[in-house]
């Protein structure tokens, strides 16, 4: 299993000096949202947006029928900082495209913790990739947790979700070695600090690999379909040089 990590590795990390970094992945054609004119009134909150709405995560009418929808192999809940920014997260993206298996949930709200992991990456968590050998081992092939949480806030403001009574003790394992497509400059943190939307996706694939199949042939790479697009979208608006994300990111400039 080894080398199908290793595989997955080199896909992801090869091939991010070309205009698009996505073009090896089974990603739905976006070309269409070049198309939409314009913005529409959200059908639950009536405010103006362009694809989808970030506070009722509903896409826009002119895409309803029109989008992927992916299947998760397990229950994704993120949990928001209230004080996080709606049309910056990319969490959203999961609501939007994985709507049966993916929940945002505002904190202090927080999902079901009795069968859960916390993805979160503290000294003290467990590197994923060896959570999920360990678990797997010790359970028969069997998955003993029912979903996986993730925080989607700054760095600043995780310390009292993650100290939460109802948190703090649940298994905490982290992602190693995979760097960020991100757009946005990370003030102070490493470049495998990965947007909410990556570090759901590129979760989904360790678990498929371990308790689903061995082989990923893309099942959820339309996860990306949102962020594949607003990446190549920046990169056609500015020169990658300019940005600080980029800047720091010698593999991302052209």
């Amino acid at each position: 299993m080894e080398d199908n990590f290793q595989i997955e590795n080199t896909r992801i990390n090869q091939g991010i000096n070309k205009k698009d970094a996505f073009k090896d992945y089974k990603i739905a054609d976006n070309s269409f949202l070049d198309e939409l004119e314009g913005r529409s009134p959200c059908p639950e909150c009536c405010k103006s947006r362009k694809f989808f709405c970030y506070t009722c995560y509903v896409p826009m009418p002119p895409l309803v029928g029109k989008l992927p929808d992916v299947k998760l192999p397990i229950k994704i809940d993120i949990i928001k900082h209230p004080l996080e920014i709606d049309g910056k997260s990319t969490a959203v993206h999961g609501c939007i495209l994985a709507p049966n298996d993916f929940r945002i949930h505002i904190y202090p709200e927080l999902p079901d913790t009795q069968k859960a992991i916390l993805v979160f990456p503290s000294d003290d968590a467990e590197d994923a990739v060896d959570f999920m050998k360990r678990v797997k081992d010790e359970n028969n092939g069997i998955f003993p947790y029912e979903r996986i949480i993730f925080v989607d806030s700054t760095w600043n403001q995780t310390w009292k979700i993650r100290h939460d009574p109802k948190i703090v003790n649940l298994p905490r394992i982290k992602l190693n070695g995979i760097e960020s497509l991100f757009w946005r400059y990370q003030r102070g943190n490493p470049i495998t600090f990965l947007s909410t939307i990556e570090a759901v996706y590129h979760m989904n694939i360790i678990f498929h690999k371990h308790f689903i199949s061995e082989s990923y042939n893309g099942e959820y790479d339309n996860l990306l379909f949102f962020f594949r697009y607003m990446f190549n979208k920046i990169r056609q608006l500015y020169d990658p040089k300019s940005l600080k994300a980029y800047a720091t990111r010698p593999y991302l400039r052209e």
